[in-house]
């Protein structure tokens, strides 16, 4: 009895050492459990915050080389995986206006297999700075911003990602990981990357960032941003089978910016990577415990797949298009869509006439030339509708009511400031001209039919000033016609002219 009971039991216990062993050795739980031991120590109170320049962000920089190190990735240069600069800020000390500081990016390199596309390279970054401590509020128990999303969550997908890819040995392109520091102060480590010349601008052929990528779970996506700098890239760039991923063409944010907009300025095709801001980034809150690091297990594992086909994929190259935000050469074409809404008077120039505003809305496609990022030639052609009131003689209580619908055709120059190049938000002035051809109309006063009225044709002038954000803009313009509206002949001694005034908003590609 007891042999035949204790056979079963060690039985259970061998099955189970069996699945506990699959389990411990199994790829995607290795590969979660070290997502959060990255998460967690890069997140961890003891480094306060990772600020640039502190001993926390220096004992962060030092655990991601020895990572590097143990992965098995080449020195940048040979001899160190640190690449120090240093960057002059302003000082707390009235005598001394500006004090160094020195940075610190961590690069680990993956050679190239290929004997041409060896020498092209692939840069993965992401930052592994973070804002620091809160100070100056005494009874705040939790004051480290700790940047678990922001960004030790992209900062761990890097070094899973060089994990991934050496383990496969090697790619034809080189493939260069990058842990910038200073990203949160400026963009300082990817700036000073470019600036020291590392690897030859010309050979760089795409730039990713991994910035906030722990939230999948809460997003619902992972956004693959910039797609468009690359040529043909919706071609060959695939969905995951266990993440909903979003090809976005050019980023337009203007609330944040990430180290692609140091690889943009100089004409690299970029790719900005995340799940998006529902973390509580830049809060105490966005902690080690707040990760989805099942779905940061699926973002490694794309991001591996995506550095792979761009590694591998021998006509890689730049669509020559960037993002507004980034970069606008010399000359450049956009267009997009425009609404506009305001109101319009007949403006009596003859006559005593007496007349109210009316509505107006314009809807329309706009083509804009920029030239040197300040100057803009923009035509339009807008579906209008030109609302009006007005009475033959002044003070009466009845006022015909005029509905009109035309095709309208503005031509504006733009001057902008600052330049495209310098800011992404700026104002500018504008000058128009435009024509204007009426399709149809009714007047409320059964006497009058509209064609009988009304002339057919338009022209115009107008001003105007308007905010650019990014891709978007609000501008608010007057126009004022210059052709008369009555037909000749039909009140002796009588006409109008129409007196618009309208806010526009528009989006451009």
């Amino acid at each position: 009895m007891k042999k035949v009971f204790f056979l079963p039991i060690l039985g259970f216990f061998f099955c189970a050492s069996g699945y506990i062993q699959a389990q411990v050795h199994d790829p995607h739980t290795l590969s979660r459990i070290a997502l959060r031991e990255h998460v967690s120590f890069l997140a961890s109170d003891s480094l306060e915050g990772r600020l640039t320049g502190t001993e926390g962000n220096l004992i962060a920089g030092e655990y991601i080389a020895d990572r590097f190190a143990d992965i098995g990735l080449d020195e940048y240069n040979g001899t160190s995986y640190f690449h120090y600069f240093d960057v002059e800020i302003p000082s707390a000390i009235g005598e001394i206006p500006l004090v160094v500081l020195e940075g610190c990016n961590v690069i680990g390199v993956l050679p190239g297999t290929h004997p041409k596309l060896k020498n092209e390279y692939i840069i993965v970054g992401a930052h592994y700075d973070h804002l620091g401590t809160l100070h100056g509020n005494p009874g705040v128990i939790d004051s480290v911003y700790n940047g678990a999303d922001d960004n030790a969550s992209g900062t761990a997908v890097l070094i899973e990602t060089a994990r991934y890819l050496k383990e496969k040995g090697g790619l034809p392109r080189t493939v260069v990981f990058v842990a910038f520091d200073g990203e949160e102060q400026g963009l300082w480590g990817s700036e000073h990357f470019l600036k020291d010349s590392l690897y030859p601008v010309s050979q760089i052929k795409t730039m990713i960032s991994l910035d906030m990528v722990g939230y999948y779970r809460t997003s619902g996506v992972l956004k693959v941003i910039g797609t468009g700098t690359l040529e043909d890239s919706r071609q060959w760039l695939t969905p995951s089978d266990v993440l909903k991923v979003r090809f976005i063409s050019f980023e337009n944010s203007l609330l944040g910016a990430t180290d692609t907009r140091s690889f943009a300025k100089s004409q690299i095709p970029t790719l900005f990577i995340t799940t998006g801001s529902e973390s509580p980034y830049h809060k105490v809150e966005d902690q080690a415990e707040g990760i989805d690091y099942e779905g940061l297990v699926g973002v490694t594992s794309y991001v591996g797949r995506l550095v792979s086909m761009l590694a591998a994929y021998s006509h890689l190259a730049p669509s020559g298009k960037y993002a507004v935000i980034h970069h606008v050469p010399e000359y450049a074409f956009f267009w997009g869509p425009s609404a506009a809404f305001g109101t319009n008077r007949f403006m009596h120039t003859r006559g005593v006439l007496e007349g109210r505003p009316g509505f107006y809305a314009a809807m329309g496609a706009d083509a804009r030339f920029l030239w040197k990022g300040f100057l803009e030639l923009n035509p339009s052609v807008q579906l209008e509708y030109i609302g009006a009131r007005h009475a033959e003689t002044p003070g009466v209580s009845y006022m015909n009511r005029i509905h009109m619908f035309a095709l309208g055709i503005p031509l504006s120059v733009r001057v902008y400031f600052p330049h495209f190049n310098n800011f992404p938000i700026g104002c500018y002035a504008s000058f128009s001209t435009y024509y204007r051809y009426y399709l149809a109309g009714q007047i409320s006063n059964p006497a009058f039919e509209f064609s009988d009225v009304f002339r057919r044709h338009e022209w115009g002038i107008g001003v105007g000033l308007g905010l650019r954000a990014s891709v978007f803009q609000i501008g608010y313009e007057l126009r004022l016609g210059l052709t008369d509206r009555f037909r000749p002949g039909f009140i002796e001694g009588y006409n109008v002219r129409n007196s618009m005034q309208s806010i526009t908003f528009s989006y451009f590609f």
